[in-house]
């Protein structure tokens, strides 16, 4: 009696063993699959960025890149006083933005 019950208990067993590793083996495959995906997403966004990259370095090679030492100072002074009159008069434009508001705000008050 004892032999069948042993005999039984082994042969669960196995067939459970069998089903966990045809689990373990399709997970493992669904992660390989996965993987190669990945990969290839990754080399193309390495490519994508890369390009990226020499598409701004193209573009900085022919903008200015801004005062150096070694330009004349002319060219500094009036470089700083376009950015002051320009700074000036987003100043004067955000004043009278704020003005119309306060104004509307009054009105709505009064």
């Amino acid at each position: 009696m004892w032999f069948w019950v042993w005999t039984l208990l082994i042969v669960g067993s196995l067939v459970g063993a069998f089903f966990l590793a045809r689990s373990l083996w399709r997970s493992a495959k669904g992660l390989l699959e996965e993987l190669g995906r990945a990969s290839q997403r990754f080399g193309e966004s390495a490519d994508r960025l890369q390009e990226l990259s020499d598409r701004a370095r193209e573009a900085a090679g022919t903008q200015h890149a801004g005062p150096s030492l070694f330009d004349d100072v002319t060219i500094h002074y009036q470089r700083v006083h376009a950015q002051r009159v320009a700074r000036a008069g987003r100043r004067d434009a955000r004043r009278a933005r704020n003005v119309a508001t306060w104004q509307k705000w009054k009105q709505f008050n009064e």
